[in-house]
């Protein structure tokens, strides 16, 4: 029986370790959901926003409604304090950030949404046009993207003074419209409607760039899922994207949201909560 020759015993040695590597690695990064249960928004509700520390906020013409997802219980605070709120997220268990981008500042409230101390206002700081914020793992920090200067900054809001920036985004990266931004342990997110997604280090640094197409996207550990043609796809951004759910009844409005262990699929009506499994 005749035997191959070394080095093809050796080619095929490498050939088999590399596939099997790679058949790892695409296991290990295969996410299944689990539809835990879908909540009806309430009547009247204009906007809804979801945290990070499982919480909904339905805002209403004159009110917003605080519901922990975990425990169910509700609060709720009159909207006379905000003209319009554009963005509401939980810098921690016990306090909130509110931000309207109309009035261009930021509140701050306790978990039961009282309000705590004075409004930032972006003016003070010569910031006239801030479209979007996003709470840091740093404590004390949060992050801004400022569209005049295509800028994002982290500020520490106790101290009230900036940590560090980067600017002229627009110009560096091609961004074409404005921006949402979310931190998770991996790093800090852009992302636009235009599909441009950049990836920084604490340090911003852009590690990553990316070209994707999706109807709504968000950060999940090292990659994001993203809502397409009525079907959720997660992506770790260096191999193929990998189907994980159909949606029974999307529609071009359909939104999804990150809490904790929890991708959210917000619909006109309806909120569909999964509980994202690990491979």
């Amino acid at each position: 029986m005749n035997s191959l020759p070394l080095p093809y015993l050796k080619y095929a040695f490498i050939l088999f370790v590399c596939w099997n590597t790679c058949a790892q690695t695409n296991s290990k990064s295969r996410f299944t959901l689990e539809k835990k249960n879908t909540l009806t928004i309430p009547l009247g509700t204009e906007k809804t926003f979801i945290d990070y520390g499982n919480n909904l906020f339905f805002i209403a013409k004159d009110q917003i409604v605080r519901v922990s997802l975990a425990t169910g219980i509700k609060n709720v605070q009159s909207l006379k304090a905000w003209q319009d709120i554009d963005q509401i997220a939980a810098i921690n268990a016990m306090k909130t950030v509110v931000f309207s981008q109309v009035q261009q500042q930021l509140c701050f409230t306790d978990n039961t949404l009282s309000a705590q101390g004075e409004c930032l206002d972006f003016q003070t700081y010569e910031w006239s046009n801030v479209t979007a914020i996003a709470t840091s793992k740093r404590p004390d920090m949060i992050w801004i993207y400022d569209e005049l200067n295509s800028q994002i900054l982290l500020f520490n809001f106790m101290r009230r003074q900036v940590i560090q920036s980067v600017s002229n985004l627009r110009g560096l990266h091609g961004l074409q419209d404005p921006p949402t931004l979310w931190e998770n342990e991996k790093g800090l997110w852009l992302a636009t409607a235009s599909g441009i997604v950049l990836k920084f280090d604490d340090y911003l640094n852009v590690v990553s760039q990316h070209q994707l197409r999706f109807q709504s996207m968000v950060p999940y550990g090292e990659g994001c899922f993203l809502l397409r043609d009525g079907k959720i796809y997660f992506t770790n951004l260096y191999q193929d994207e990998q189907w994980v759910e159909d949606l029974a009844l999307p529609t071009v409005s359909s939104k999804l949201h990150i809490s904790g262990n929890q991708l959210i699929v917000e619909h006109e009506k309806t909120l569909d909560v999964f509980i994202i499994l690990a491979p």
